[in-house]
């Protein structure tokens, strides 16, 4: 350039010289000279400015690249001034703030989202001695005042005396994952407040080192050894504590559980004081994902009291059965001899209605009759003391025969019999239920009265019977008390044992009984006792 400024072009003083070119006076570059000098110079500068537009380019692609990513980026980005004035913000600071717009963000200090104020300034005095500060979680504030927990990074920009001059802030919001994090926390501490408050030991044997990784505080009310004293102790010393009578069964127990994976220990552990307390142990084993055993972790309980209970128990038990031996033993024998009495008052008796005549022998009959119920309540006592006392053997039993043959001890009755030939499940005391439901309705059904006896199937696997009669039947008011009339002592001497007889024997079998009119709604025209048995595999359907 300076060339091209230097002088003015000189005048032509000289034609073309030698070869056809333009002369110049002598110092003068030649013009053609001059003109390939402009062309390099035009090309220089073409070439510069090139380069500047592809500068330029660049520069507004990047610019336009980080503008994208400052709006698109999913943390809240924003440039505030040292004051709080913000200078810039994305769209994820807007909404994570509360804010309707970038606008409204930007005619706000930083101050008005911060809860406690103070923090700020103890923020600029961080940055002023670091330079930054790198996630750092803190106590916002939205728009409408609601708190959120954030996570930042801030960093400062100075100037070239070191004063700093802009705040950039990268923030994202971590309340969700915070209250995560206190929720599990608050539920680990209410855990292990369980855990340290618990009658029951909890721990955790590692099985890869051999010692425990976790007991609870309370194992030293139990053990007398401290947590720390348990942990300390190695396998050998700990199965060595426990009772020798006791030890072979845990450690097979260990090694069961081992394999399922759970176990239950029951054992004698000898306490630090020298004395043995029975220890209930809940384990579950918990294994890597390749199936290793890596620890052993249970519940340990002091039961000590409850087997002491239990032994107590069992000598009690003990104790009642041979009282009850004795007992049986004394009423065989009380019975056995009062029912001798009766009967060597029933053959007096006799004897005295053979020799006597008019009133005394109308006494004799009567004192007959009064030992003939005697005798009569005897052997019900005695079968429900059978019944209490003895296992139950309940078997197959042909339910047709049983009723004939009780049919045969009334042979005066009107008996009407209908059923099915089956088997039940029952004992030779079934034969008991219709005497006393058959002697019920010629006791109470008066004279002329009709028994009808029918047997069906029913549901379930079940046979129903019933006993009807043609005597008074039952008030309503009584339907539902009288298999109870003897429990509740509503009776005269013996009112009411047969009945409860009969419901006993029924209940043994498996069945129930009530009591209801023979014809539907009509109890005067007599009452209907019926109940179901089990049916036994076997017998045939027809009529009997």
């Amino acid at each position: 350039m300076t060339a091209r400024s230097e002088g003015m072009r000189a005048p032509c003083t000289a034609g073309a010289g030698e070869g056809g070119k333009e002369t110049h006076a002598t110092g003068e570059q030649p013009v053609d000279e001059r003109m390939a000098a402009l062309q390099a110079e035009n090309r220089a500068l073409r070439a510069e400015n090139a380069t500047l537009q592809s500068l330029k380019d660049a520069l507004q692609e990047s610019e336009e690249r980080y503008r994208r990513f400052f709006e698109a980026d999913l943390t809240g980005d924003f440039v505030t001034t040292v004051d709080g004035r913000i200078l810039a913000c994305n769209p994820a600071f807007v909404r994570m703030f509360g804010f309707a717009s970038v606008e409204e963000a930007l005619n706000t200090s930083i101050r008005d989202l911060y809860e406690d104020p103070a923090d700020r300034d103890l923020l600029l005095v961080h940055l002023r001695r670091e330079g930054k500060v790198e996630n750092q979680g803190r106590i916002r504030k939205r728009r409408d005042g609601t708190s959120i927990h954030v996570v930042e990074n801030v960093v400062g920009r100075f100037d070239a005396d070191g004063a700093l001059v802009e705040i950039q802030c990268y923030t994202y919001d971590d309340s969700e994952r915070k209250r995560a994090e206190d929720a599990l926390r608050e539920s680990e501490e209410r855990f292990r407040a369980v855990l340290e408050n618990s009658l029951d030991a909890a721990y955790r044997y590692n099985l890869q080192k051999d010692r425990y990784d976790y007991m609870s505080p309370v194992i030293e009310q139990i053990l007398g050894f401290t947590p720390e004293e348990m942990a300390s102790m190695s396998i050998e010393e700990i199965l060595g504590r426990i009772h020798p009578d006791d030890r072979l069964s845990v450690e097979a127990e260990i090694i069961n559980a081992a394999a399922s994976g759970r176990g239950l220990l029951e054992y004698r552990f000898l306490t630090k004081n020298g004395e043995y307390r029975w220890l209930a142990d809940h384990l579950t084993v918990i294994r890597d994902p390749n199936g290793r055993p890596l620890y052993r972790g249970g519940i340990v309980r002091d039961v000590t009291t409850k087997k002491s209970a239990e032994e107590e128990l069992v000598r009690i038990h003990r104790d009642l059965e041979s009282a009850h031996r004795e007992a049986n033993l004394y009423l065989d024998i009380l019975t056995h001899d009062i029912g001798n009495t009766e009967n060597v008052s029933n053959l007096y008796a006799d004897l005295l209605i053979d020799s006597l005549d008019g009133e005394a022998a109308c006494y004799a009959a009567s004192l007959k009759k009064s030992i003939a119920k005697s005798i009569e309540i005897l052997g019900i006592v005695s079968k429900i003391r059978r019944i209490h006392s003895g296992t139950p053997d309940i078997r197959p039993v042909d339910l047709d025969a049983v009723i004939r043959e009780e049919i045969a001890h009334f042979p005066a009755l009107p008996i009407r019999y209908e059923g099915i030939t089956r088997q039940v499940l029952a004992d030779d005391l079934l034969c008991e239920v219709f005497t006393n439901l058959i002697g019920n309705a010629v006791k109470h059904g008066g004279p002329g009265v009709e028994v009808f006896i029918r047997v069906e199937a029913a549901d379930g696997g079940y046979l129903r019977v019933t006993v009807a009669d043609t005597g008074r039947g039952v008030p309503d008011a009584r339907k539902e008390e009288i298999f109870h009339r003897y429990e509740m002592r509503q009776r005269g001497v013996g009112e009411g044992l047969g009945l409860y007889l009969v419901r006993i024997l029924i209940d043994r079998y498996g069945g129930r009984i009530w009591v209801g009119d023979r014809v539907p709604g009509r109890p005067d025209e007599g009452a209907a006792f019926s109940f179901v048995l089990r049916a036994a595999g076997g017998g045939g359907t027809g009529r009997a």
